[in-house]
Parts: C-alpha cells; structure tokens; sequence
C-alpha cells in the first residue's frame, strides 16, 4: 500500500514539474526572444515567411530577396526564396508586408518589437531572372515602382521621406543591391523607401544620408582574407581598416553593414562576428538564424584602459611610529 501511494505521489510531482515547465515555455513564447539590437536575418533563400521569423527571433531587421512576377493583372513581388517544383513563391506582400503590419497594428507603441522605440529595418534586395537566351541578369525597371506601389496602402507604418525631411516610422525600408535606380529616389519628392549606399558616397558628390542612410562594403574582400587562410583572430591591420571605416561612415552620420562575411568555418565566422561587435558596427548579418542569436546573446567582455589597478594599503611599523 505504502509502494501504491509513493508511486501515485511520484507521478503527482512528475505532473507538476511538467506542468510548471510547460508554463514558463508558454510564457517564454509569448514574451518572444530576447532582442537583438544589431542582428539581422538574411533571408533570400527562405524561410517563406521572412518577417515573422526574424521578429519571433528577436532580431532588428530582415534582409529579403524580390524578383517581378508580370504574369499576374498587375505586375507584383514574389520572394526568391526556395520552393518546390511548381508551387510558386509567396508574394512580398503576403509574407513580408501584411505580417509586419499586423504586429506594429496590435503593439501599443506602434511598432514591430513591444518596448522598442526604433524602427524595424526591412531590406529589400531586387534579384531579376535572368535573360533565358543570354543569362544576363538584367533589372526591368519595374521594381521600385512595383515596390512602391506596394508599401503605398501601409504608408503610416514605413519611415518617410518627404521634402528633404526624414520623418521615422515602425518600419525603415532599405533597398540593397545593384538592381535598383538611384535615379528613382533621388527624383522623389516623397517615398518610402531608401537605398544601400557605398562608402564611395561619403566623398563628396556622393548620395546623401536622406537617399542613403546606410554604406556597405565586401568585407573579407576588403581585408583581403583568404578562405583558404582561417583567422581565427584578426589580424592587427584588418582591424584597423575595419573601425577606419566605421568611425568614417559615423561620423558622416551613416549606419554601417558589411557584405561578404564569411559565415564558415565557425571559428572563423565567430572571429568576424566578435571583431564586428567590437568596432561597434550597426548590423550584423547572417542567414545562421540560430548562430547568430545565440552570439548575440551573449554579455559583451568590456576592457577599460585606463583603469586604476585597486590596491590595498597596508600600514608599515614605520608609519605607526610617527
């Protein structure tokens, strides 16, 4: 009998720790993850819901890929993410726009993450089909005003620009790679939308920061790193060309985002990550979702130079004899 009722109690404890387990899992899921300020998803190739991904893992922004589907009544943007044989992509619309407008609609504050006062960064990179008879990939010159007509039904949520004013929103959209036309936004007396630049745009007659707010560069490129050569640490020269370039873009008043970062081995991913965060660059970037996250998390080991070194003053028998 004693055995019956020590196993009926055993399992009573099993239940309320399965319980109590359940119950902060399920509160964990609807708090959400941690945020991470700096982290960006990079989701060109999937998954197919980009923007409810990134913003259930807590990250800051989401970096798509966009290509024009002129066989519907209207020509639209369909994602370039993977999808099986014949089914066909989802729309940017569907699967970016109306899911982030969902989210800022039932926050208090208006906006894609609760308590978060700064606007969600969406890129948008254009990536056309190419050219079936010569392979050469080739914008339409239908993107952005395919785009634009697109973020036109959710303007009150977009950041603005209009009549040389920056007015910010729930959600900054920044269009990325070489298929989009400057000439589109810098004719615009009110859009929202506004480009990648390059460092090149810091020198004068270069875009400004209302048409480019953020400058990129091919990092490993620009260090000159070899795949075949693992840095496990930076080098001493590349680190300097690396925060070289960040105080520059800062003190132009641009936001800093490297392409071309090496995403394995890991080790060597990771030295880029820590180098990255130590320069104190604005986004970090990585189609590792988890990796990413998890990096990020972590606390940040801060030096200071120029702190004293605390010592503990002992009296001497000298001393006590004065």
């Amino acid at each position: 009998m004693e055995d019956a009722l020590a196993t009926v109690a055993a399992g009573l404890a099993g239940l309320a720790t399965c319980g109590v387990v359940g119950a902060v899992a399920a509160a964990r899921v609807r708090r959400g993850r941690p945020y991470l300020a700096t982290g960006l998803l990079v989701a060109l190739d999937g998954p197919v819901d980009p923007a409810a991904a990134a913003a259930r893992s807590g990250f800051a922004g989401v970096e798509v890929g966009v290509r024009i589907d002129a066989d519907t009544t209207a020509p639209t943007l369909r994602l370039t993410c993977a999808m099986p044989p014949g089914e066909p992509a989802p729309t940017f619309d569907q699967a970016v726009l109306a899911p982030l407008a969902t989210r800022v609609a039932r926050n208090p504050l208006g906006r894609v993450h609760a308590r978060r006062a700064e606007p969600f960064l969406l890129m948008v990179c254009a990536e056309p089909e190419p050219d079936p008879e010569t392979g050469v990939v080739r914008a339409t010159g239908l993107e952005y005003e395919t785009l634009d007509r697109l973020l036109r039904p959710h303007a009150r949520i977009f950041t603005q620009f209009l009549g040389g004013r920056v007015i910010p929103g729930a959600i900054t959209v920044v269009l990325t790679g070489p298929h989009w036309s400057r000439a589109d936004l810098l004719g615009a007396y009110e859009r929202y939308a506004f480009l990648e630049g390059r460092f090149s745009d810091l020198e004068p007659g270069g875009l400004p920061a209302g048409v480019a707010p953020f400058v990129t560069a091919p990092l490993a490129a620009r260090l000159g790193f070899d795949a075949q050569e693992e840095w496990p640490e930076f080098p001493a020269e590349a680190r300097h060309i690396l925060r070289s370039l960040v105080r520059a873009a800062h003190a132009d008043g641009r936001r800093v985002r490297f392409a071309d970062v090496p995403e394995s081995p890991r080790r060597v991913r990771n030295a880029f990550w820590r180098e990255l965060r130590a320069a104190e660059v604005d986004v970090i970037a990585s189609r590792h979702r988890g990796a990413l996250a998890r990096f990020l998390r972590q606390p940040v080991a801060r030096t200071y130079k120029h702190r004293a070194v605390p010592v503990r003053y002992t009296a001497t028998p000298e001393a006590n004899s004065r």
